[in-house]
């Protein structure tokens, strides 16, 4: 079941959250630490609380299986940029001992679903260079590339 994540939810997605980095300190060692964690439990507390940053959870048997951090940006008035409004994956993560059996699809599903309901543009993310995995679910999602993040090593 898929669900907007609450308070009681922070254990569970601490658990996925450091799977992430885990896959991302595997990846870049140089800029993630081992064993540490994007947020801690009052950020989370404060994300969970706040409607433009909704974090979707995937719960099988009262476990949190899977999860999306997301961010909803609107784009009026500004300058440069069309009116419109975005919904921005953050990070998205299935449970290592869950994986491919359908959760990370029915995730991003329920956030395509979502952001069309409240009236966005566009769904946008980031994937770290050598995550081959990642890169390829979410082509096979009909995502195209719409920016490239590039980096020089000093």
């Amino acid at each position: 079941m898929i669900r907007l994540a609450g308070i009681r939810d922070i254990n569970g997605i601490n658990r996925l959250l450091l799977q992430v980095q885990k896959v991302h300190s595997n990846i870049r060692s140089d800029l993630f630490k081992e064993g540490g964690k994007k947020y801690s439990d009052s950020e989370l507390e404060e994300i969970v609380k706040n409607s433009e940053t909704p974090i979707f959870v995937c719960e099988l048997d009262n476990k949190i299986v899977g999860y999306a951090f997301c961010v909803v940006i609107n784009h009026h008035n500004e300058t440069s940029f069309c009116n419109h409004k975005t919904i921005y994956i953050d990070d998205l993560c299935v449970d290592e001992k869950t994986r491919h059996e359908g959760i990370g699809t029915a995730l991003y599903e329920y956030v395509l679903e979502y952001a069309k309901s409240i009236g966005c543009y566009n769904l946008t993310l980031n994937v770290w260079e050598g995550n081959d995995s990642a890169m390829d679910f979410y082509k096979g999602r009909d995502m195209k590339i719409q920016k490239v993040c590039m980096e020089k090593i000093l």
